[in-house]
């Protein structure tokens, strides 16, 4: 069992999905589960069951992504142990949804390097609340900020802020809609791997929307526009459109079920020996989003 098989596994095991583990090595679907089958091979076990298009993991595949989650959190310890030793310069690795920093810790990105003079800090981004929780975890990251919630012994959590899911439309089409009933404009949606979009999701199921017409995007900046410019009504947290609602641009909508809010949680490991530089670290990304 080579180590760069195992690594395939454990990214087809962390995605359960072996097209999108092809994306990540950039790679062709067809070497992925050729790996897989080698590996298979070697070890005499089924790691992979496939029902449909869902790919579980069997007994044999949990008990090995086990090992490997402990083999590669170990193999990133000692590289950034390295790294460190030869840069001379400790390391803060955030990770956290991209339209979330985006929105709420550009004024974090500026005063970061100023608070933190002796540290590099090494920002990235991921869709999936699942690998930001699992990437804190096994220490590939000391910071995640996602929208969900996790635990485990020795990942501490501290809830940022919570912003209401409304459905919205422009003052124009909202007051067109008051005085035509009969209106159903289609319902602008974004859709993507993340956990917003899954919140988004429900928010729709619980308000029997999915039967409206819709117009998919996979960028909320290209929805507001949308929304803007009356293309339709669109689901949307409170954060991404407060200036429009502010300014009076946006006016929300009645709904038969009531606001679902999304929690956004920072989280980070006890153990790690950061600890100190991640709790200032913590303190001025709290700030920061207080003002957003």
């Amino acid at each position: 069992m080579g180590l760069s098989h195992l690594r395939t596994f454990h990214y087809c095991a962390t995605y359960l999905s072996f097209s999108k583990t092809a994306q990540h090595f950039e790679l062709s679907q067809p070497a992925i589960t050729k790996q897989i089958k080698k590996l298979e091979s070697d070890l005499e076990q089924e790691l992979f069951i496939r029902a449909g298009k869902k790919l579980f993991l069997t007994a044999a595949g949990e008990a090995l992504f086990e090992y490997s989650s402990q083999i590669f959190s170990l193999y990133e310890e000692a590289m950034d142990t390295m790294r460190n030793l030869s840069e001379k310069k400790r390391r803060l690795r955030i990770v956290g949804d991209l339209n979330y920093m985006k929105m709420n810790l550009s004024e974090f990105f500026a005063k970061a390097y100023e608070r933190f003079p002796d540290i590099e800090i090494e920002i990235n981004t991921a869709e999936n609340a699942k690998l930001i929780f699992s990437g804190v975890r096994d220490k590939q990251y000391d910071l995640g900020i996602l929208s969900a919630n996790y635990t485990t012994i020795g990942v501490r959590d501290r809830l940022l802020r919570e912003d209401n899911i409304c459905l919205v439309a422009s003052t124009a089409l909202a007051s067109r809609m008051k005085r035509e009933p009969e209106l159903k404009p289609p319902l602008l949606f974004y859709k993507s791997e993340s956990s917003y979009s899954s919140f988004l999701q429900e928010f729709m199921h619980r308000n029997r929307l999915s039967d409206q017409n819709r117009m998919t995007f996979n960028s909320l900046e290209m929805i507001r526009q949308a929304l803007l410019k009356d293309a339709g009504v669109a689901i949307l947290s409170e954060d991404v459109i407060k200036e429009d609602i502010l300014a009076g641009r946006v006016t929300i909508l009645s709904t038969p079920v009531e606001s679902l809010k999304i929690k956004t949680r920072v989280i980070y490991r006890t153990d790690n020996p950061m600890l100190r530089s991640i709790e200032e670290c913590l303190k001025l990304i709290v700030a920061e989003t207080s003002k957003a």
